[in-house]
């Protein structure tokens, strides 16, 4: 993390001739930090140039921190200020956290557990047996309830990838409506919460703030899960998209787990599309199974370079569309998603050339694409500029948005889309794209016909 000066308030104070107060110095020093990360420009450049904003000095006293901040968001939002003026509502401006230490948490390939913690009711399933024979070397410990744990250990944010595994028998969250956020339109999609944690590191990742419990939860019994959705679809009586990725990646630990193999055998035969979303090149036990075409196998991409700098761990974008163009020649149904698309200077170049490289390896049409562009509360933006200091896709144009996350101005998300769609019409026009968590005047952008939830489901299930 760039350093602000001790002297910045001393000096900002004294070349303008008051004396700012607590919240006004907490702005300004944020914006400062900001506009240095996003420019590379140092503190006594910015300094010159508020210095020379027109007429300041006709200003008086206290009142010159408004021009002061007007002009730095202005520098920070070079985009949304050059259209209209920026609303300081929309604008979080939080105090400055220092990064946290290295952590020796990160997760190293392969994956191998430090210690294993076993519920008692777990302790003769086929998955403790499975993490038993893989890593012998691992300590075990047993369990009433995996919760314990957290009597013993505080939690915080160092702990967030240590490499513990909670094997578990799950008992309520089996089967839930995908969240989407209010007074957006959703796809009414359901997932199939098969565990939660995941060994990846994502800087963008909503389960940093999320969760208040280190490593991964994995259920050992599937089989409760395969009858409470048997009893949940007989109420529902209809077609629909269901999948887990959600709150962990599908296939990551799927050498260890199997659950792949077992989801694939149940949803099979039914009336659903069934999705696993991955991150990583892990399809061993999808390619000795028979394919089905309700079975979709997804991937999320991002350009090499975002992949290289925010999501440490995972298979390089080369190594997923391999995989893909393996499980498509297998037989299974596959997708894609790009979600979070991050704005930067040369983002059009480098999305069209994942596309490029997409369509270079896999034959149209898709089961369905998704696009989704970079959002996220205020609380993961400090979060994720805490474990990961070298990151600055959070001081992209962001601001609070109506549902309070931080977003993209809808003229730049709009042109995002527009642009990610005709890129890929060039290719493909036929498979099913749609907008994840977006509201009803971005889509009109995209596909005016699309004006409700239920028509987004129809246009998904129908294809």
């Amino acid at each position: 993390m760039t350093d602000i000066s001790k002297n910045l308030k001393s000096n900002i104070e004294r070349a303008f001739g008051f004396r700012l107060n607590n919240n006004q110095y907490k702005e300004l020093r944020r914006l400062f930090y900001e506009i240095m990360q996003r420019e590379n420009m140092d503190e006594e450049s910015i300094m010159k140039e508020i210095l020379d904003i027109p007429g300041i000095e006709k200003i008086g006293g206290r009142n010159k921190f408004f021009p002061i901040k007007a002009y730095l968001l202005g520098k920070r939002f070079p985009l949304a200020s050059a259209r209209a003026k920026i609303d300081a509502k929309s604008v979080f401006l939080a105090d400055l956290k220092p990064a946290l230490p290295e952590s020796d948490n990160k997760w190293k390939k392969p994956f191998v557990p430090q210690k294993v913690f076993i519920e008692h009711n777990a302790r003769d399933s086929y998955l403790a047996k499975r993490f038993y024979s893989a890593f012998p070397q691992a300590e075990y410990e047993e369990l009433d309830f995996y919760g314990e744990y957290l009597h013993k250990h505080k939690f915080t944010l160092t702990d967030l990838k240590k490499p513990l595994v909670f094997i578990v028998k799950e008992k309520w969250d089996f089967i839930r409506p995908c969240p989407c956020t209010k007074n957006h339109l959703g796809c009414n999609y359901w997932i199939f919460n098969l565990g939660f944690g995941c060994p990846y590191d994502c800087s963008y990742c909503f389960l940093q703030q999320y969760t208040n419990f280190p490593g991964i939860v994995l259920p050992a019994n599937l089989d409760d899960f395969f009858s409470r959705f048997d009893d949940f679809h007989k109420k529902i009586s209809a077609p629909i998209r269901i999948g887990t990725g959600e709150f962990c990646d599908s296939l990551v630990l799927d050498d260890i787990t199997g659950y792949s193999r077992q989801l694939i055998g149940f949803f099979k035969n039914k009336p659903v599309f069934f999705e696993l979303k991955t991150k990583s090149a892990q399809i061993e036990n999808i390619l000795k199974v028979p394919a089905s075409a309700n079975i979709v196998i997804s991937w999320s991409l991002n350009p090499q370079c975002v992949i290289d700098k925010e999501e440490r761990g995972v298979a390089s974008l080369k190594e997923r569309i391999l995989a893909a163009e393996k499980v498509q020649k297998h037989g299974f149904s596959i997708a894609f998603h790009f979600d979070p698309i991050i704005y930067s200077q040369n983002w059009e170049r480098m999305y069209g050339e994942v596309i490029d490289s997409l369509y270079t390896h896999i034959k149209p049409p898709l089961r369905w694409i998704s696009l989704g562009t970079l959002r996220g509360t205020r609380e993961l933006k400090n979060i994720s500029e805490q474990r990961f200091p070298q990151s600055k896709i959070f001081y992209g144009e962001l601001f609070l948005g109506e549902d309070k996350k931080l977003r993209y101005p809808k003229f730049l998300r709009k042109q995002i889309y527009s642009f990610m769609l005709k890129y890929i019409r060039k290719y493909d026009p036929h498979t099913p794209v749609y907008l994840c968590m977006e509201d009803n005047e971005c889509w009109q952008a995209v596909s005016p016909l699309l004006s409700s939830s239920e028509k987004i489901e129809k246009y998904l299930l129908s294809q």
